[in-house]
């Protein structure tokens, strides 16, 4: 069985979803091709001018070894056309979806991206409907599963870390923060309050891994943060370890964040990070499972919560073993047989 990946983007996005575990994979002997998130890549394909205006898929040039193919968040009109083409030659079409691009806030930077006639290439729209298309829908979360697979044809793949993470020697900071940027998290901060405020006129440090100039109003500070700015994924986790000792994972109770998975919490789990985050339902999920994390839902608690892990070093180091502990086997190179196992899936049931 001959599997292509088709990522969609060459960053956190299509690494932790498809080009991480195929790499386990291929290192298994898999036969599974990586096609390049870049221009000139892909299939090539010829198209028509239809009397509505509308753009016609007329043929597309694949490989002829393909027996299965993998595509991440499909929001072009030409998909769902394309899934069509491949299924009618009997190729399994995988689709794996990790946001509810519908419900994406308007202050967030892929709104527009995916917001019908905004004049972008893309949407939602079409998204949902290469779900309904393809042979077999992978998503992150239950709730995801909800959304893309109504038609049954779906299975859940939840989101892991490389083993590598699991390595990283963790130095003491003496430091609290939070990893990310507020052009993908609009609105998640400002459920903290003053919380961090308060910790920080205590005499506890705030450090920012990412961010933008907008934290500073969105944590409702007195001044700038301490920020990294963006970096490259293979510096990503590792900045996070030499950075903080208590962390982060703000979610404001949305439509789009209930359906959030728990990928900010395990990468910290794995480094040897405590973290509290808010209560959605995959952190949890994930504090039931791991035995580990702090929930906090207003911010008296994010203040309470985080100060815990901050001033008790039991509690601290308690919470960062048990969740190491848990990430032993929640790793790419221990679970990448759940993307394995999909992908033949799929392979039989469009083989009939």
């Amino acid at each position: 069985m001959k599997v292509y990946v088709i990522p969609a983007d060459a960053h956190a996005c299509g690494h932790n979803r498809l080009i991480w575990p195929a790499n386990v994979l291929q290192k298994q002997g898999h036969n599974i091709e990586i096609v390049p998130p870049k221009k000139g890549s892909g299939f090539l394909a010829k198209t028509m001018e239809g009397s509505n205006g509308q753009e016609i898929l007329t043929s597309i040039q694949m490989p002829e070894d393909m027996d299965v193919v993998v595509i991440q968040r499909p929001a072009h009109p030409l998909q769902p056309q394309m899934i069509d083409c491949l299924r009618q030659n009997k190729v399994a079409v995988v689709v794996d979806m990790d946001d509810d691009m519908s419900t994406i806030h308007p202050n967030n930077s892929a709104f527009q991206m995916y917001r019908p006639r905004s004049g972008s290439p893309f949407s939602w729209k079409w998204a949902a409907e290469s779900c309904k298309r393809a042979t077999l829908v992978t998503c992150s979360t239950r709730a995801l599963l909800k959304t893309y697979a109504k038609h049954g044809r779906g299975m859940v793949i939840d989101n892991y870390v490389p083993q590598a993470y699991l390595n990283f020697d963790k130095p003491n900071t003496g430091c609290f923060g939070w990893a990310g940027t507020t052009n993908s998290h609009p609105d998640d901060l400002q459920v903290t309050g003053k919380a961090t405020q308060q910790l920080v006129d205590e005499g506890h440090q705030l450090r920012i891994v990412g961010g933008d100039r907008k934290v500073q109003a969105a944590l409702k500070l007195n001044e700038a943060p301490q920020m990294t700015g963006s970096m490259t994924l293979d510096k990503w986790a590792l900045t996070i370890a030499d950075t903080m000792d208590v962390g982060m994972a703000p979610l404001s109770p949305s439509t789009f964040n209930a359906a959030k998975s728990r990928l900010k919490g395990i990468e910290m789990f794995a480094l040897g990070i405590p973290w509290v985050a808010s209560p959605r339902e995959e952190y949890r999920r994930l504090t039931r499972e791991a035995g580990a994390g702090l929930l906090a839902d207003h911010p008296k608690q994010w203040y309470s919560q985080l100060k815990a892990l901050l001033t008790d070093e039991v509690l601290r180091k308690e919470q960062a073993e048990a969740g190491r502990t848990y990430m032993q086997d929640q790793t790419y190179e221990v679970n990448a047989w759940r993307q394995m196992e999909a992908w033949t899936r799929a392979y039989e049931m469009e083989r009939g």
